[in-house]
Order: structure tokens, then C-alpha cells, then sequence
């Protein structure tokens, strides 16, 4: 289930919203029982149930994990903390959904009606210690079109190192839905660390988010 943020008049609503796939690595003190209980393909449905307008003190998570391979399902009843990233989205003009638990991340789909709440959102996701890698981000573009246009990076500002992991990446498949490739393939293509092409699609991903707020 979506987690939606505040209600809002309906004279805001917008054509020209964003639309945003991210990996969410929550911090570790927030003992995601999420990922916990998902391995790499699992789906996930989620919602949050609180007794207030928000899930201050008062907030419980409720989920359903279910493995793609034997379609077994756990659930999952806990009290949200202070880490935890979800009750984030409640507090913006937001549709965010968790999809599913890809690489020891929440894979989570965003929408917001524009650049400054998604950069907001980013934000406070990192306020809580999450690690956020960015994958893809759609703009619907004017009402009189149909057809979506994606917010594209400025290679020159990326280091050669940067540049041939992303190339890598989006080569063997790293960014399609399902993937083609996980990070340890990666890592045994250029003959380096796991961790060490995960900083760098995150230094690419972080420059985007930083291309589409300010660009």
C-alpha cells in the first residue's frame, strides 16, 4: 500500500509532478524488520497505521514480505523509531511506495508535484542516517503531452572512474526493472570492491539528485 503524505487543496495539484525510483539503505540503528525478513527480489506491501495525524511516539509498521521465488509471505507488526525512513513520507505532499528489498535497500517509488519537495524528501530521508542511491526520475512534462522525458546528468562533471561504473552499470543492466546484474557483478567487471562501485553510482546518483533540483 502507498504511503501518502498530507492532504492538500485540490486547486495544487499539478501536471508537471516527478516521478522517482530510489534504493533506500535505512540506518542500521533503525533495525528495519523489513529487510530483515526480505532477501533480493522479495516484494514488499506496506502501510502505517498511527492513532494522530502523524507518527510522532504513536506509529506502527505493518508489513507483507513475500519471496518472488516460493511466494512465502511474512508478516511483519513493530513500533516505528526515530530511524526509520517511512514516516517520512508522511510528512510531505507525497505518494511514496515500497516496492520491494533489492541489494539489502527498500526499492521505494516517489511522487511529488515538484523539485523542492522531492529535494526536501531526500533530505529528511538522510536526517535519519538512510543512504540513498537514486535510480530514475521521470518528469510527466506539459498537460497537452502524454509522453514522459527523463532528467538526464551532465557527464563532464563526473570523475573517469565515476563515469566508466555508471557506463557499466547501465550497460549490464544494473538500472532496469528486473535487474540484470547486481552490484557483485559489477565489481568483478571493473576488478574492484563491492563498496567501492556503490560509492561511486552513489556519487553519480547524489550529483542528479543535485541536477534535477538546481539544473
Amino acid at each position: 500500500m502507498p504511503v501518502r503524505g498530507p492532504d492538500r487543496d485540490s486547486d495544487t495539484s499539478s501536471d508537471d509532478y516527478l516521478r522517482a525510483q530510489f534504493r533506500i539503505e535505512p540506518h542500521a540503528g533503525a533495525g528495519c524488520p523489513v529487510l530483515d525478513a526480505g532477501e533480493h527480489g522479495s516484494d514488499v506491501s506496506q502501510d502505517l497505521r498511527h492513532g494522530t495525524t502523524s507518527c510522532d511516539g504513536d506509529c506502527e509498521c505493518r508489513s507483507e514480505v513475500t519471496d518472488r521465488t516460493d511466494g512465502e509471505a511474512t508478516y511483519i507488526r513493530t513500533d516505528v523509531t526515530d530511524r526509520c525512513v517511512c514516516p517520512v513520507f508522511q510528512q510531505h505532499d507525497c505518494i511514496a511506495s515500497i516496492e520491494g528489498v533489492e541489494d539489502g535497500c527498500l526499492s521505494v517509488s516517489i511522487t511529488t508535484p515538484t523539485r523542492s519537495e522531492l529535494e526536501a524528501i531526500v533530505g529528511d530521508l538522510r536526517e535519519t542516517g538512510a543512504t540513498i542511491h537514486l535510480e530514475r526520475i521521470e518528469g510527466a512534462g506539459d498537460a497537452a503531452s502524454t509522453d514522459s522525458h527523463a532528467i538526464e546528468i551532465d557527464t563532464a562533471n563526473l570523475t573517469e572512474k565515476q563515469r566508466e561504473a555508471v557506463v557499466a552499470a547501465v550497460e549490464s543492466g544494473y538500472y532496469e526493472t528486473p535487474r540484470r546484474a547486481a552490484l557483485d557483478d559489477l565489481a568483478d567487471q571493473l576488478e574492484v570492491s563491492k563498496s567501492a562501485v556503490s560509492q561511486r553510482l552513489n556519487a553519480v546518483e547524489s550529483k542528479l539528485v543535485t541536477s534535477l533540483v538546481y539544473g
